[in-house]
């Protein structure tokens, strides 16, 4: 049984190894790429030099690279920034403090589907904005509409300034004619692009001088689908990128007012790196107050994730190691177990001419005959050790495997200018996985898969040129990160797979960056947010263990999730960070777009107030009348709304609750997601002591004392 079980997992492993590499590109050529570059940013000759790189990188490229979550820009410590004091002239009085969206830099404001100033609310609904005068509330009123043919990604406002983020399609880019003219003249017999619908990232600038009469400004549109965009002072980041047609690549070309710019290849930015999947990154610059703009394109993989500070934008993306790498690794790292007759058989196989199909189909027979030749206990100590060795090859090459690259970018109003390149391993989660602090980049990484329980998290400290000059690795093995908090020279982790690890790590030494102290507690947080220096708020989940009976006897070691929950951290003793209040809300299903999104997240520590939406599920317990309800039960759906939370750093309590859904029957009769979805509350935010909270359909305000309401206006 012993010699059967050992050499089965070998068989097995050395299969699965060689599907991968065989699935991804079975005709691997081993010749070097004919084009050389550094790791600064080379710009290409020409059209047809850029149509060879991109073929023989992705050629080269394994695609064993693993996803993650794909989020846009990022910034290091926490504030709350957003539009800046409207300028309008007209009558009324205006608040004297105001919320603004929820960021993570301060000066560096993010898009969102809700703006404000110190009276007018800007809300996204469908292919709408609304400009609601909503101050005072009593008195709120639409002022006026602004209807666009695309849906609405997201807004700013900037003073006099709304900047509205669509995007569109079409079935042919915005110019064939250079890039015809380019082809032909590189010697590419003929250019003809593909017709398919393509995405166009397009930027509107409005003058709402007159809130009552918006009217355009500038009408930007970019080849490109939208990523996102930042706001530094008056100037606004836009990030874009747009697929690459191999055969026939279309260069990229933006228009301000239908005049349109094509970007020539001599324009391009490149880095030496494989990917199967290239494409047209577009920064953007744009002068609010002139409607100037200047772009620089790079030609990267596709994006994990961007972060942008108040001086840098960091580029990131995952790199994937090539078949030749990672053959010739395990050639070196594995077939060492084998004598050195054997050994040189194996090396003789992968020197050959063949494919690599055939390599490893010979190399695994040999393997098989060499442990047949074996006996007794000289066979099961070889199976046991290769099994070993493979075991500890793919925990090793998985940090060549999940690297995350990043590249530096430094912005200066209109001035974009390339900086330096690093490279990390692992992947990371979204924006809050990276920061930079006094010229040093911090980001958090996971590698390996929970699933297998191989996975480890690290932090890493990168310099001004993004060298590694610190790091803590491998912590909460078998865990993931859930949520990540850069605070000066802190950070707060959460990793989850059973209980909630949430650590504290010092980072006030770059090059010895350590753990300080951790906590577990059942749950976990998707989002931490600063109370203040010794206290830390986390959202997330409420979790139980798993009973033996619920995983069908199965030995599987982790935890439902059940409510939402609110907690407040105390870091005071960093060696001993605590729990000091929780609140759990509603039954497993419970959820919250916080959890998901940062800018559903309002928190005033003066007012002593947290505001989160909510979906409410409930489990009907006169279903089980013994009282035992599994914990992997799901409740239903019966309420959707904005919690007000009472918070201080050790207490949380339930101040009201707000819903704009009009009573269960109307759910009922037209469905919850049909009706009710219209009117759930996304995100909320404050005038002096007035509450709004705003749905695609409605906007509601509450007076934030007595939480009496004051005002319903339909939108």
């Amino acid at each position: 049984m012993t010699e059967l079980k050992y050499i089965g997992l070998v068989g097995i492993i050395l299969v699965v190894v060689v599907a991968a590499l065989i699935l991804t590109n079975q005709n691997l050529i081993d010749t070097p790429p004919i084009i050389k570059s550094t790791d600064k940013a080379s710009t290409f000759k020409s059209l047809d030099e850029l149509k060879t790189f991109v073929k023989e990188r992705s050629e080269f490229s394994s695609g064993r690279g693993f996803d993650s979550t794909m989020e846009t820009f990022a910034t290091g410590v926490p504030s709350i920034a957003g539009a800046s004091k409207s300028q309008d002239s007209s009558e009324g009085s205006r608040s004297s403090d105001s919320s603004q969206t929820n960021v993570q830099v301060e000066g560096v404001d993010e898009p969102d589907i809700v703006k404000n100033d110190d009276k007018y609310i800007y809300s996204v609904t469908g292919n709408k904005v609304i400009i609601v005068n909503a101050y005072p509330a009593q008195s709120m009123k639409i002022a006026s509409e602004i209807n666009i043919s695309n849906y609405i990604r997201n807004i700013f406002v900037n003073g006099d300034k709304l900047i509205i983020f669509t995007e569109k399609y079409d079935d042919s880019p915005i110019v064939y004619a250079e890039s015809a003219k380019i082809a032909a003249s590189s010697g590419v017999d003929s250019y003809m692009p593909r017709r398919y619908n393509t995405p166009k990232t397009n930027i509107l600038v409005y003058d709402i001088s007159d809130r009552t009469n918006p009217r355009v400004d500038k009408d930007i549109l970019a080849d490109g689908s939208y990523t996102d965009a930042r706001m530094i002072n008056d100037y606004v980041y836009v990030i874009s990128t747009k697929w690459i047609q191999y055969d026939a690549p279309v260069l990229p070309a933006y228009s301000i007012n239908g005049a349109v710019k094509e970007i020539m290849p001599t324009d391009i930015h490149y880095f030496d790196y494989y990917d199967s999947n290239y494409v047209f990154t577009n920064i953007m610059a744009l002068n609010v107050e002139t409607s100037e703009l200047n772009s620089e394109v790079y030609l990267t993989g596709s994006s994990a994730a961007q972060y942008v500070s108040e001086n840098n934008i960091y580029l990131s993306y995952l790199k994937r190691i090539n078949q030749k790498e990672y053959t010739d690794k395990l050639m070196k790292d594995v077939i060492v177990i084998l004598p050195a007759e054997e050994q040189t058989k194996a090396n003789n196989i992968y020197d050959s001419d063949k494919t690599i199909y055939q390599k490893w189909s010979e190399i695994q027979g040999l393997i098989q005959d060499y442990s047949d030749s074996l006996t007794g206990k000289e066979k099961a100590d070889f199976d046991k050790a290769y099994y070993e060795t493979l075991n500890k090859f793919e925990e090793e090459i998985r940090k060549e495997t999940e690297k995350t690259v990043i590249h530096k970018i430094n912005v200066n109003k209109d001035v974009i200018t390339y900086m330096s390149k690093g490279e990390v391993p692992g992947t990371i989660l979204n924006q809050f996985s990276m920061d930079e602090f006094n010229g040093k980049f911090r980001i958090a990484t996971t590698t390996g898969n929970v699933w297998e329980g191989n996975s480890l998290n690290n932090i890493y400290v990168l310099d001004e040129n993004l060298d590694e000059i610190g790091s803590v690795e491998d912590l909460a093995k078998g865990e993931k990160i859930y949520s990540t908090r850069f605070m000066g020279n802190r950070a707060y982790m959460v990793t989850f797979k059973k209980v909630d690890p949430f650590y504290v790590i010092d980072l006030s030494n770059p090059e010895s960056p350590k753990v300080l102290g951790y906590l577990k507690i059942p749950g976990f947080s998707d989002y931490l947010h600063p109370y203040d220096e010794n206290h830390v708020i986390g959202i997330g989940k409420e979790a139980v263990d798993a009973s033996e009976e619920e995983v069908g006897g199965r030995n599987l070691d982790f935890a439902w999730y059940q409510g939402l929950k609110i907690s407040i951290f105390d870091v005071s003793d960093v060696a001993n960070p605590k729990e000091t209040a929780k609140i759990v809300i509603g039954d497993r299903g419970t959820d919250s777009y916080a959890l998901h999104d940062h800018k559903a997240f309002l928190f005033d520590k003066k007012k002593g107030i947290i505001v989160i939406p909510v979906s409410l599920a409930k489990i009907d317990r006169s279903k089980y009348p013994d009282g035992e309800i599994p914990t992997n039960t799901y409740g239903e759906t019966v309420w959707q709304g904005a919690y007000v939370l009472n918070v201080k750093a050790d207490e949380i309590s339930l101040r009201g609750k707000i819903t704009h859904q009009d009573d269960d029957l109307e759910n009922k009769k037209y469905g919850y997601w049909y009706y009710g979805g219209m009117k759930e509350i996304q995100r909320s935010l404050y005038m002096d002591n007035y509450l709004y909270t705003i749905s695609q359909s409605r906007i509601k305000a509450n007076d934030l004392t007595d939480m009496q309401e004051l005002k319903v206006l339909d939108i």
